[in-house]
């Protein structure tokens, strides 16, 4: 079992570095918001995590989506979204009004954001709770029976450290396999201003290592040997960009990650997007790419 946090926008990391020596062994993000586009802080906990060397083990939506057309559009901004920060598992949350009293309705909705899942080469599951569990998916719960659930359920109202142990299993529903437990939304963590979720995670595949290892070739750039920076044009820029892009610098019109924007120029407008990684990685922010800011980009992604 690994113990572990899902945090959003809400919470405010003031030390990345401080959350594997608390304990913290994994992290599940939220990706999307109810617009479909990122969530407010997920660029800044993706860099802060891997930064710290703590895997991204998946990623959350938050779903309003009650017709099928709202449930494909929300799954491909997801996958959009994370797939390119090497997030390769999708968590479908059920418990907003919204979702409520669909019927089977809901059967083909789960099925939608499954379906972008499975063709991203990404897994899925569902986070849900008892109180909408028990009345709106178990009169379905054949049709979902292969689908792994992480549960949410807080035995205790009190603050709790993520060092303590783990509630008893008694908790738990019987007669579904739990894949992960939320088990308290008043964690206790060094490095996390105020409450955060924990979580139990019992290593049932397919959500043990989820990360996968992208290698450095992955960008189709050739690494540049001496300091990129303002009025250089061509591969080196272009590598530079193709990092930026990574870290959720260039983006399209909603503010999701848009390869198409990798230009090969380097204009005062990278400049200040190298500028942000630097400054989000500790490191000198010149707005100048040399050996030492690519050798930190490279241990990232």
């Amino acid at each position: 079992m690994k113990k572990g946090i899902d945090i959003a926008k809400w919470n405010k990391i003031t030390n990345y570095q401080a959350l594997k020596p608390a304990g913290v062994e994994f992290a599940i993000l939220k990706v999307i918001n109810a617009q479909n586009t990122p969530d407010s802080r997920f660029w800044e906990h993706v860099n802060g995590l891997k930064t710290a060397g703590i895997p991204i083990t998946g990623g959350y939506t938050y779903s309003y989506a009650n017709t099928e057309e709202k449930a494909r559009k929300a799954a491909a901004a997801f996958v959009e979204t994370a797939k390119p920060q090497n997030i390769n598992t999708m968590w479908l949350d059920l418990e907003d009004n919204a979702v409520k009293g669909l019927g089977s309705l809901i059967v083909k909705i789960i099925t939608i954001y499954k379906t972008a899942a499975d063709t991203a080469d990404m897994a899925f599951g569902i986070y849900t709770g008892g109180q909408y569990y028990n009345p709106y998916l178990k009169p379905y719960a054949k049709e979902i029976a292969d689908i792994p659930i992480w549960w949410a359920r807080y035995p205790y109202t009190k603050e709790r450290a993520i060092t303590a142990d783990v509630p008893d299993s008694r908790f738990l529903p019987t007669g579904m396999e739990i894949a992960g437990w939320q088990y308290s939304s008043k964690g206790i963590i060094n490095g996390i201003d105020g409450y955060v979720d924990l979580n139990a995670w019992y290593n049932k595949e397919p959500f043990e290592n989820t990360e996968r290892e992208i290698p450095t070739e992955y960008n189709p750039f050739t690494e540049p040997t001496g300091n990129v920076a303002i009025g250089k044009i061509g591969n080196d820029t272009s590598w530079v960009q193709w990092y930026l892009w990574r870290f959720g610098k260039l983006t399209d019109s909603r503010g999701q990650a848009d390869s198409s924007k990798i230009n090969g120029i380097f204009d005062a407008a990278t400049a200040q997007k190298v500028k942000e990684v630097q400054n989000l990685l500790g490191l000198t922010a010149d707005g100048i790419v040399g050996k030492i800011t690519r050798s930190a980009w490279k241990k990232i992604c």
